[in-house]
């Protein structure tokens, strides 16, 4: 499919009438189809350079960084046993363990770190407390339009993904079935209810629209019984693009193609009855929907990996200038933590310079760290 293209297709009014609601929804689908189309084409044309800046710059320093807070968390732990460490040092040290823990727990599960926390810190720790589980998952909603089940571990930022990845390929799962003409519930034999019967008809519906278009381009463009040579290689051209069209299941392609090889041109668009353009726009938004989609999990995906904040306005271009100045600032933090862990094997470096430190008031991390 060509994300980026611009079709130009729009339904007019017809002389003697006003504009029909059905009219204009086409006209909005078919702008925002466009407009998805763009954006998401924008990531494809970005994503080469931002996976070649994620793998070979961010990844490689995120792992180093992760590395050294580990190590000094060990180190903070050996210190804090240290008979030289008063009773505020140690009070600043526990913060220090636990804050660092937590970030580190946050990226992934590490009974190593899990268990330094619990050491200082007294206890285990919860991610569900105070309804955070139920806020992960309206996020989750929110941005990409599937609610995790009630029961699902989200625990860690590994198991939400888990999870929301496993719903989203149900979810896909059950669109498939529905565009097959419908199935009955997996793993079950019980008759479809008729809700269930309306839904696979006007599936059908929406399919035979497209299936209509496909078969109408196939007939004019079928390059077989074409003699001169090069109307044959142009029409297999184009035929492989209604393949393309058709399998993903595009159907404004389909009519893009229809107006370019002139199967109909606009005055059979603007002619069409409200009831079948009406079918056009069910198609329509499913497309706008899935495209959606599409882009939303391609987004979070790079969001999470570049641990950018979620959910969070973004586009190629932002996200490759965070990135940038991510890996700068990444670099630098590595650098400072090297040489905090040869420093803060003398001990006496260690408390001279947890005098300069304080507890911070509020929940948060602290940004030398973090």
């Amino acid at each position: 499919m060509d994300f980026s293209s611009t079709s130009g297709i729009r339904i007019a009014a017809p002389s003697i009438s006003p504009v029909s609601r059905v009219r204009k929804q086409f006209n909005t689908l078919v702008k925002k189809l466009e407009a998805e189309r763009k954006r998401l084409a924008a990531w494809h044309e970005a994503l080469p350079e931002i996976q070649r800046q994620v793998e070979t710059g961010y990844l490689p320093l995120a792992r180093a960084f992760d590395g050294h807070r580990k190590a000094l968390l060990e180190l903070f732990d050996r210190a804090h046993a240290h008979k030289a460490m008063g009773k505020k040092d140690k009070a600043k040290l526990v913060d220090l363990i636990s804050s660092i823990a937590l970030s580190l727990l946050d990226e992934g599960e590490d009974e190593d770190v899990r268990a330094l926390f619990n050491k200082h810190a007294g206890g285990d720790i919860d991610f569900g407390a105070d309804g955070f589980e139920d806020s992960l998952k309206d996020m989750v909603e929110d941005l990409l339009g599937v609610r995790i089940d009630d029961d699902a571990d989200v625990s860690s930022p590994e198991a939400l993904f888990r999870a929301m990845s496993e719903k989203m390929a149900a979810r896909a799962q059950q669109e498939k079935l529905a565009a097959d003409g419908g199935a009955a519930e997996h793993g079950k034999s019980a008759k479809p209810s008729a809700r269930e019967l309306r839904q696979q008809a006007e599936q059908q519906r929406l399919q035979q629209s497209v299936r209509e278009i496909y078969r109408k381009l196939a007939s004019a463009l079928h390059p077989d019984r074409e003699q001169d040579v090069a109307e044959r290689e142009r029409k297999t051209a184009l035929m492989q693009r209604v393949n393309v069209a058709y399998a993903a299941n595009d159907f404004l392609g389909l009519l893009e193609l229809q107006l370019q090889i002139d199967q109909i041109d606009q005055a059979v668009l603007d002619q069409m009855s409200d009831e079948r353009i009406k079918q056009y726009n069910k198609v329509l938004d499913g497309q706008v929907r899935e495209l959606q989609r599409e882009t939303s999990e391609l987004e979070y995906s790079l969001m999470r990996e570049t641990r950018q904040p979620i959910p969070r306005q973004i586009t190629p271009t932002t996200l490759a200038k965070c990135l940038y100045a991510d890996i700068a600032q990444m670099q630098a933090s590595v650098d400072t933590l090297a040489r905090d862990l040869i420093d803060f094997q003398d001990i006496k470096v260690l408390k001279a310079w947890l005098k300069t430190y304080v507890i911070p008031a509020d929940i948060y991390p602290d940004e030398y760290y973090f």
